[in-house]
């Protein structure tokens, strides 16, 4: 009898669990809902939602930075229906005869606006976008500028590899139907190797890799004449960081590539410093996590304590440090279990040959 009945609750814990063993889908009543890293819990298919109302106003006003760079700043939260995904920076450099574009944002809708407002600074084409890393906050609005002025598309080989026509990220799936209206995923026209420089409407780039630092590859933007650098997530101030799809080691070694180069201006992917302490906060939180992280792991402080002991008083006061900062730290625990310091030594040799 008691077999029977172990058998019998096996086979019923098996039912209730086997959509989250095989991944099955799942019903969510709430989409709007973030899960601790700020994804929007919704793995159903979304119809296409154009709708008949006016486009979602951004309000967008740029800011300039430096005589030919221009930013838009995003809101210093999760992406959400309310911000219509506006939580990230975007910047328009000005050439001879074209504006170049540094990440398009996250809608066809709000590249348009953007490109209305930089039109009453000088009415220029778009030659060309240049994308700093996969996360779609950053690019969604490509495919306005590809087909409204035909520019071309640079940007890292991974959103050719993980993102094809048709797919729904996770913008397209939660924004209101007035602000994704006619966002569509356009591949990279053109991506390179290693770091390459470049000139594009009289003005000189160094569009830099770091690899594997805040997601699978990124790249940072550098200005050499203008002592400018836009960097995108790698740097984020004023806010804790997501690193849920990044490494320590490489944000470390990102930041020691930014730190090489001469500039006077920063601009983060997050956050609104942009002079020569724009870095700073970014240093000092992934310092102190891979230090304090791998003290803990020397102690024998078990990944689930972890975050009892880590808690990175230092940020407590920044935003969004209850959704992400534990979270950083366990998947910290999670990388440097095994770490044994070639990885940053590397990078420092393969610097100092260079």
């Amino acid at each position: 009898m008691k077999t029977k009945i172990i058998i019998l609750l096996s086979i019923i814990a098996f039912v209730v669990a086997s959509p989250f063993i095989f991944n099955k889908r799942v019903t969510i009543t709430d989409p709007h809902t973030l899960d601790a890293d700020g994804n929007f819990i919704l793995y159903e298919w979304v119809e296409p939602r154009d709708g008949q109302g006016p486009d979602w106003d951004y309000n967008l006003t740029p800011v300039q930075v430096s005589d030919r760079v221009w930013c838009f700043f995003g809101a210093m939260e999760m992406p959400t229906k309310e911000n219509a995904g506006n939580m990230s920076n975007s910047c328009y450099i000005k050439g001879n005869d074209s504006w170049i574009a540094w990440d398009s944002g996250p809608s066809f809708v709000f590249a348009k606006q953007a490109y209305e407002a930089m039109s009453k600074i000088a009415k220029l084409p778009v030659s060309t976008v240049i994308v700093s890393h996969e996360h779609d906050d950053h690019w969604l609005g490509n495919n306005y500028y590809k087909e409204v002025h035909g520019a071309t598309i640079m940007g890292p080989e991974s959103i050719n590899v993980n993102y094809h026509k048709g797919d729904q990220t996770r913008m397209i799936k939660a924004l209101y139907q007035n602000a994704i209206r006619g966002t569509e995923l356009v591949p990279v026209d053109k991506y390179f190797d290693e770091t390459s420089e470049f000139k594009i409407s009289g003005v000189d780039f160094e569009y830099v890799k770091v690899g594997y630092a805040h997601s699978e590859e990124d790249w940072f933007l550098y200005l050499p004449k203008d002592k400018v650098v836009l960097v995108a997530d790698v740097v984020m101030n004023g806010r804790v960081t997501s690193n849920r799809d990044g490494i320590i080691v490489g944000q470390l070694n990102a930041l020691k590539a930014i730190k090489a180069r001469d500039w006077n201006h920063l601009v983060p992917g997050h956050g609104f410093i942009t002079d020569k302490t724009a870095a700073d906060e970014a240093v000092l939180y992934f310092t102190l996590i891979k230090d304090q992280v791998l003290e803990g792991i020397e102690e024998g402080i078990s990944p689930d304590d972890i975050t009892k002991v880590v808690t990175l008083e230092e940020f407590r006061k920044k935003d969004l440090y209850y959704t992400l900062s534990s979270g950083n730290v366990y998947r910290a625990y999670e990388e440097l279990e095994m770490y044994d310091g070639d990885e940053e030594e590397d990078e420092e040799d393969e610097e100092e040959e260079e």
